[in-house]
């Protein structure tokens, strides 16, 4: 086993050990209060806390390495591995593996409620698994899962330069910027968050935006990626 599958496979297993890494579960009570919510004919179900959910992740991501940075038990990578770029690297593969993890999860979730569930409740649910706008949830799903493997990229990037908490709060910030660009014409496909909602607007180019966005992770995951191992090499650790 190479070094990087070494150093992935370690950080994997400090993220499932960790307490704090635990609370990313809590994104799967809203599939399933949604559920309980419809089945039980609740006249006015919202949900307004997608920030704050994610905002848990974020953290989570900022602390996998600032915090060993702040506290200077990365070092002890330094000293075994030497090369830098394979720590940054294999922390930033585990945390892209961690979070499409959640994400099939939280689909595993949606898919079993609905069936347990809402399919009792036909004026919700028509209990019919395949239709005409599987196409667009399909997009959706991709969609929220690339959004997820950028913020992972910018996070882990401002975590070279930026204290754990500093982290969260200049992303969130981040995250207010990119949703107003989002709106915004000329400017709009520089944020992430528009190719979130054109997967939402149920468009006729879902699929384009969605190849689109895929082509906007990648190029950002390489810059990002790039930059920051070129930090966390230039660092007096």
């Amino acid at each position: 086993m190479n070094t990087l599958a070494i150093i992935t496979k370690i950080e994997l297993k400090k993220l499932f050990q960790r307490k704090d890494s635990w609370l990313m579960f809590t994104i799967l009570l809203v599939p399933i209060l949604y559920s309980v919510g419809l089945a039980s004919n609740s006249d006015v179900i919202t949900y307004t806390g997608a920030g704050n959910i994610t905002a848990i992740g974020f953290a989570i991501v900022g602390r996998s390495l600032a915090s060993e940075i702040e506290n200077k038990s990365i070092r002890l990578y330094v000293n075994r591995i030497g090369v830098r770029k394979l720590i940054y690297g294999g922390k930033e593969l585990a945390l892209l593996i961690f979070s499409v993890f959640i994400d099939i999860l939280l689909v595993i979730t949606s898919i079993a409620f609905y069936y347990a569930v809402l399919i009792h409740n036909p004026k919700v649910a028509s209990g019919i698994f395949y239709d005409s706008n599987v196409g667009m949830e399909i997009m959706q799903i991709v969609c929220n899962c690339i959004f997820w493997l950028t913020t992972i990229f910018l996070v882990m990037l401002m975590a070279t330069k930026l204290k754990t908490l500093v982290c969260v709060g200049v992303y969130m910030i981040l995250y207010i910027i990119m949703n107003l660009m989002s709106y915004i014409d000329g400017i709009k496909y520089l944020s992430p968050l528009h190719y979130i909602v054109a997967a939402s607007s149920n468009s006729s180019q879902i699929m384009f935006s969605t190849i689109l966005f895929s082509i906007y992770a990648i190029c950002v995951g390489i810059l990002f990626t790039h930059i920051g191992i070129r930090k966390i090499e230039k660092m007096d650790l």
